[in-house]
């Protein structure tokens, strides 16, 4: 392939001006915390495993959860009336299969690589368990991925209850969370995501003409004092240990929500942090992965020694890398029939292949805000 050829591949898949036009920015801003933030947590937690003295890191992603998660089911939940108000039909093609697609398929590629991580834990995963986790993953997901599983599920709840009284909704998605959030230990992940985080994607829905005119207030005083109040409360609830408290880590994630969307419109002027929440589904696809390679080279090579110095900083250097390669790899596979494995192929949309060039572009992993 000729440079010239490579470069007008490279161009195609620019953002529109349209789409550009359309963005919020600091809705992109939220969503590129966030998932640096949710790498950052998968890298201290492996990088645990493998031997590192990470403690200090993992009460710093403990403090940030009631931030994290929450405001990126909220911001999900922005880009999910137009979905909403179409037809069955539209959101099951268009928007369901895509991340029933790359769920499938990331989840079988995370079977693998998760055998370098039981390694690192000093366990074993057999085949047999490994298939029958597979299999059942439809319905009780596993790994990291039950993040794009719950999306999925989050907008054919809210697909079918659309005509449900709104105040009924949100009523009944916050006495699960407040149950939830108090520490339940559900059957996996997925399901305690479910219970837990179901509240802030519909909100996302049901409020978002609020939230938007709050994220987009030029006030800069109520701003740093919506952040210093999540701030001060996930201190307060993590030195004291509050966090199966009844209500108190329920309030702690509704104020992360609001401290989430006020440090996006801070840090909107960084531009960085917007161009990674424009793609946020290859990095969360593909970070884990790449983290699991790491840690597992360092626990198996004499590396672990001469880092365990530097371990403070390993973890977000880590992560750092995981996303840039995740990138990489995105980039890389707009140029193949790789680019499938983050969309699922013309065949199961019932149209006719597009040209390499326009498959998978940058951007297209989240949704413009009309």
């Amino acid at each position: 392939m000729s440079s010239r050829t490579r470069k007008a591949i490279v161009s195609s898949t620019a953002t529109s001006p349209r789409a550009a036009k359309d963005r919020v920015p600091w809705i992109d801003t939220g969503r590129g915390i966030a998932i640096l933030l949710v790498t950052l947590y998968h890298s201290t937690s492996w990088l645990l495993s493998a031997g590192f003295h990470v403690q200090w890191w993992i009460t710093v992603d403990e403090t940030l959860a009631s931030l994290r998660m929450p405001l990126f089911f909220t911001l999900s939940g922005l880009f999910a009336p137009k979905w909403i108000r179409a037809s069955w039909s539209d959101l099951l093609r268009s928007k369901v299969l895509l991340f029933v697609w790359v769920f499938l398929i990331w989840e079988t590629i995370g079977a693998l690589f998760f055998q370098l991580g039981l390694v690192t834990q000093g366990k074993c995963c057999g085949v047999r368990d490994t298939v029958v986790g597979l299999l059942l993953s439809p319905i009780m997901p596993i790994y990291e991925l039950w993040f794009i599983w719950a999306l999925a599920l989050f907008f054919i709840i809210a697909r079918a209850t659309r005509g449900v009284d709104v105040r009924l909704q949100i009523g009944v998605a916050a006495a699960a969370a407040f149950i939830a959030l108090m520490g339940w230990d559900g059957i996996n992940d997925g399901w305690e995501g479910v219970f837990k985080y179901y509240l802030f994607f519909i909100s996302g829905i049901y409020l978002r003409s609020w939230i938007l005119w709050f994220g987009n207030t030029s006030r800069r005083g109520i701003l740093v004092a919506a952040f210093g109040v999540w701030a001060a409360i996930s201190v307060t609830v993590a030195l004291f240990g509050l966090t199966h408290v009844p209500g108190v880590y329920f309030v702690n994630s509704i104020v992360g929500v609001l401290g989430g969307i006020a440090l996006s419109r801070l840090l909107t002027p960084v531009s960085f942090l917007a161009r990674i929440g424009r793609q946020t589904l290859p990095i969360y696809l593909a970070h884990t992965p790449v983290i699991l390679v790491f840690v597992f080279v360092i626990h198996q090579t004499p590396l672990l020694g001469p880092l365990l110095p530097f371990a403070p900083i390993v973890p977000p250097l880590i992560a750092t890398v995981a996303v840039a390669i995740a990138l990489f790899v995105y980039r890389l596979a707009a140029l193949t029939r790789a680019r499938y494995l983050y969309e699922p192929p013309p065949v199961l949309l019932g149209s006719r292949p597009r040209h390499p060039a326009s498959a998978v572009r940058p951007g297209a992993a989240s949704e413009d805000v009309r």
